[in-house]
């Protein structure tokens, strides 16, 4: 057994971790993602006002989500991840890798899609009623209808991706005990 192995068993982390931005940067991007798509899937039905409401929020907080990206991509830039623990195989980290490249991607090309679809459908994004987002295309009716369906797909599959994400942390926590939630423990 390793030495990493040993401090994950008695200690409930898996030795290094990320660093304290890195850290919140994960957790806030991730609860507005997780808080995005359900603003975006629960509200079918709800009264039209409640509803344009909601969606008032998504767009803003979408674009809070591609800020926090470029950020958090900047900081990953200048700061290594910590290494995985000795125990996890090639093939995990491999898929690992391949994940955390299409999370990056998702963060921004999901809401980048909603952006220019707002702009080519020619409705301006109210950012939290502190000011409207520029709008980054002319209006255009059909590009607006090729992103509508564009930034849908997109916002599938991160949900899926998601949902593979945190059921897989899981199991590194709690079947194999690895101890990587501890690494980005933010207490």
């Amino acid at each position: 057994m390793t030495a990493m192995a040993t401090l994950a068993e008695t200690t409930g982390t898996a030795g290094p971790r990320y660093t304290r931005v890195a850290i919140w940067l994960h957790w806030l991007i991730g609860l507005a993602v997780i808080a995005n798509i359900g603003l975006a899937m629960l509200t079918e039905g709800l009264p039209r006002e409640t509803q344009r409401a909601a969606m008032d929020a998504h767009k803003a907080l979408g674009i809070t989500v591609l800020a926090l990206t470029v950020i958090r991509i900047a900081w990953r830039l200048g700061h290594r991840p910590p290494p995985l623990p000795a125990t996890i195989g090639t093939w995990q980290r491999l898929l690992g890798k391949v994940t955390h490249f299409l999370f990056y991607a998702l963060l921004i090309l999901l809401p980048l899609s909603g952006w220019v679809w707002m702009s080519a459908a020619g409705r301006p994004i109210d950012f939290f009623g502190l000011f409207a987002v520029p709008v980054i295309v002319a209006p255009n009716e059909g590009l607006a209808d090729v992103m509508h369906d564009r930034h849908e797909v997109l916002g599938l599959t991160m949900l899926a991706l998601a949902a593979v994400h945190i059921l897989a942390a899981l199991k590194h926590q709690f079947i194999d005990r690895t101890g990587l939630l501890g690494r980005l423990n933010p207490f």
